[in-house]
C-alpha cells in the first residue's frame, strides 16, 4: 500500500534520514509536501528527483519568490499560514515533524487540529511545551501519534495492550561525560560537547545530550506518551538496548538494536508490519558481551531532577525549562557562559516563574517569549 508522507524538516538529521528511505523505496511512498525553513540550498537536491512534491514551506517571502520562480509547478509558502496550507491541502496525510525546538510546536498542534491523522512526532519538544493539549486533541480528533525517538519507540514496542506498566526504564548514553565528576565539568569546551560516541546529531541535540537535558525532555514526553510517572533513567553507554518496560510480575520487555534513526523511521512509516530495509543492519550479538547499566544519579544530572520536577507541576515550568535551555545553550555556543552553567541556570529561571497552566499555543508562546526576554536582558546586563 502506497502512503503519502509530509516532512516537515526536511533538511535536517531525521528529515534526511526520512528522506533516503523513500529513496530506497519508491513504490511505496507519496511525498507530497516538505519544510526546510532557511536551509533552502537542499532543494536543489530534493525537488529534481521529487516529483510527487507539490507545496515547500520556506522561511520568508524572498525565499518564496525566487522558488516559485525557478520551480513554477510546485506552490511555495511561508510562515505558520504556510502549514496551514499544505495541512488543509493535504488532510488525510501522514506528517513527519522533524522540526527541531520551539519552532516545531505549532505544526505539532495544527497537525491534530485534523481528524484521524497520522503523526510521526520527531519534535520532542511539543510534547515538554503541550503534553496535554496534544493528548486532548488527540482523543477529541481520533488521531495517532508515534514517538521518532528511539527510547520512545523502544517503549511502544515492548507494551502490552492487557499489562498495566509497573516503570518505564528510559536508557541514556550519558554522552562522553558520563564518568566525569562535577567538578570535572567546568572544563568542557565547545568541541569537546559536540562529539557523542554514539550518535551522529546536529548541534543542538547532541549540546542537549551532553547536558542530558535531552534525557530530561524525553522524561517528560514519556510520561505524556505512556501516563505513567514511574520512570527510571539507566545510564547505558552502548547505547544497544533502547529502552524497556517492566510489569507487575517484575518482568522486563526490551528493545535491542544498533542505533540507528532509521530503524525508528522505518518502523514507524510502514507500522503495524515489519519491513526488511537495506539501511539497517542486524546486531551483532559479540557486541552484547559488553552491555553495562547504572542508574542514573540525579544528584550528578541535575537536568533530570527538574524533569521530574516538572511532571508533578503545571506545563508552565516544563515551558520555563524548554526556553531556558535553548536561550543557555545558544549562550555556550557564543562562549558567554561555560558549559557546567548551562543547567544551573535553567534551574535558576525555572524557581523565578510562577507555575500556572497554560492551555492553548497562544498562552505558551507568550509565556515563551515573555522567558526568553528575561534571560535576555539578565545577560545583556551582566
Amino acid at each position: 500500500m502506497m502512503r503519502e508522507l509530509i516532512i516537515f524538516g526536511a533538511s535536517g538529521s531525521i528529515g534526511k534520514q526520512a528522506l533516503q528511505i523513500i529513496k530506497t523505496n519508491p513504490n511505496d511512498f507519496i511525498l507530497r509536501a516538505i519544510s526546510v525553513y532557511h536551509n533552502v540550498t537542499v532543494l536543489d537536491e530534493i525537488l529534481p528527483t521529487s516529483p510527487t512534491i507539490k507545496m515547500v514551506h520556506v522561511a520568508d517571502a524572498t525565499q518564496q519568490a525566487a522558488f516559485t520562480v525557478k520551480y513554477p509547478t510546485i506552490t511555495f509558502v511561508t510562515e505558520e499560514a504556510g502549514f496551514d496550507q499544505i495541512l488543509t491541502t493535504f488532510p488525510s496525510v501522514m506528517v513527519l515533524n522533524s522540526i527541531g525546538g520551539f519552532a516545531g510546536l505549532y505544526p505539532t498542534l495544527q497537525t491534530l487540529q485534523g481528524y484521524h491523522r497520522t503523526l510521526l512526532l520527531a519534535n520532542k519538544e511539543s510534547l515538554v511545551l503541550a503534553g496535554d493539549l496534544i493528548n486532548n486533541l488527540l482523543e477529541e480528533h481520533q488521531n495517532q501519534l508515534f514517538p521518532i525517538d528511539s527510547e520512545h519507540c523502544a517503549i511502544f514496542q515492548c507494551l502490552e495492550q492487557d499489562n498495566p506498566v509497573q516503570e518505564i526504564i528510559l536508557t541514556a548514553s550519558g554522552g562522553m561525560f558520563a564518568d566525569k565528576t562535577l567538578a570535572q565539568l567546568t572544563t568542557i569546551n565547545e568541541s569537546q560537547a559536540l562529539c557523542h560516541p554514539n550518535w551522529q546529531m546536529g548541534q543542538n541535540i547532541t549540546i542537549d545530550s551532553s547536558t542530558m537535558v535531552n534525557k530530561a525532555f524525553e522524561v517528560i514526553e514519556a510520561y505524556h506518551l505512556f501516563k505513567t510517572k514511574n520512570i527510571t533513567v539507566v545510564l547505558h553507554p552502548q547505547s544497544i538496548l533502547h529502552s524497556a518496560v517492566q510489569y507487575e510480575d517484575y518482568s522486563i520487555l526490551a528493545q535491542l538494536s544498533p542505533p540507528s534513526m532509521i530503524q525508528v523511521l522505518n518502523y514507524f512509516f510502514y507500522y503495524p508490519l515489519r519491513k526488511k530495509n537495506p539501511l539497517l543492519k542486524p546486531l551483532d550479538f559479540s557486541d552484547l558481551i559488553t552491555l553495562t547499566f547504572q542508574k542514573a544519579d540525579l544528584s550528578r544530572w541535575k537536568a533530570l531532577k527538574l524533569a521530574y520536577r516538572c511532571l508533578n507541576e503545571n506545563n508552565a515550568l516544563a515551558v520555563a525549562f524548554h526556553t531556558a535551555n535553548e536561550q543557555l545553550r545558544a549562550l555556550f555556543l557564543a562562549g558567554k557562559i561555560k558549559f557546567y552553567q548551562i543547567v544551573d541556570y535553567i534551574e535558576f529561571f525555572m524557581d523565578k516563574i510562577k507555575p500556572q497552566k497554560l492551555y492553548n499555543y497562544q498562552q505558551i508562546k507568550q509565556f515563551n517569549d515573555t522567558i526568553k526576554r528575561e534571560i535576555i536582558n539578565y545577560f545583556s546586563e551582566k
